[in-house]
């Protein structure tokens, strides 16, 4: 993963810059500034190869995260730390941590975060000789870009390519450009149960028990009936004439509320609601 050339260049400019802000947004206590300086540093340093100081950053930043009950930062921090952790010798957890960190994007509908987790998914993948999965990872990424009109970041273009050589390399390239495109014809959501998924067979998530249902407002309980309709945070802030990030801060607040960690998951407490004899405790906002 290391970078070269002008990429290497534009990479020490980076670090330089968020090393600074970082200790300016401790010295101001500025949380927020610090948790994504952290957590940002992470991901360059991994790529970099500096592993130790790596891991550490993104321990730290997952810790602030948490005093925040935040998910935004959480998720690039996962994706970075298990990235760091797997090269440090350590797959099972460096995995672990990438499909939390592809469960926590898929949360807030944050499409581009998960094509990036999707990436990590498919390189770990190819690693560990599992080049079917790895080229529909890698398919099911390439969806997700283009739905949100982005291309591959270039931080992440070595990685990219050394998961695509070894899956094609491993399957053949008639067999790769199948398993590439059945990646692209999946939803999102099947996307990210196929990347939760233990192996190559998606696993079902735990469902939520009713007796431990906790306090809900009305309004979080309208956009997670709409979450559970497959509508995306753009298409629930439409339906309800909010902002997306609006939309974004209530999903945020129920995942925190519910003890969850993903939309699947959403929807299925949903669905526990229909049950006979199961209602939802509401709070008015």
């Amino acid at each position: 993963m290391r970078p070269s050339g002008a990429s290497a260049q534009g990479e020490l400019r980076a670090r330089q810059r968020l090393e600074s802000a970082l200790t300016v947004a401790e010295l101001m206590q500025l949380t927020h500034v610090e948790l994504d300086a952290r957590s940002t540093l992470c991901g360059i340093l991994t790529a970099t190869g500096e592993l130790d100081r790596a891991i550490e950053l993104g321990e730290q930043a997952l810790a602030v995260s948490n005093s925040l009950g935040e998910l935004w930062a959480r998720g690039f921090a996962l994706n970075y730390l298990g990235q760091a952790t797997w090269l440090a010798g350590d797959r099972p957890r460096g995995e672990a941590l990438a499909r939390e960190a592809a469960a926590c994007k898929h949360a807030l509908d944050d499409r581009n975060g998960l094509a990036i987790v999707l990436e990590t998914l498919a390189w770990m993948a190819a690693e560990l000789g599992q080049h079917e999965r790895a080229a529909h990872l890698l398919g099911a990424a390439e969806r997700v870009r283009q739905e949100t009109s982005q291309t591959l970041i270039e931080l992440f273009r070595a990685q990219h390519e050394r998961s695509e050589s070894a899956a094609r390399n491993g399957l053949g390239a008639t067999s790769y450009e199948a398993a590439f495109a059945r990646g692209r014809t999946m939803t999102t959501g099947d996307a990210v149960v196929f990347a939760l998924g233990a192996g190559h067979r998606p696993q079902p998530e735990p469902a939520v028990k009713p007796e431990l249902r906790p306090v809900l407002t009305g309004r979080q309980l309208e956009i997670a009936r709409l979450i559970a309709d497959d509508l995306s945070n753009k298409q629930i802030a439409a339906r309800l004439f909010l902002s997306e990030r609006t939309v974004e801060t209530h999903v945020t607040n129920m995942l925190n509320k519910l003890g969850l960690n993903s939309r699947i998951q959403i929807s299925r407490w949903v669905s526990d609601l229909n049950e006979p004899g199961i209602t939802a405790a509401e709070e008015r906002p």
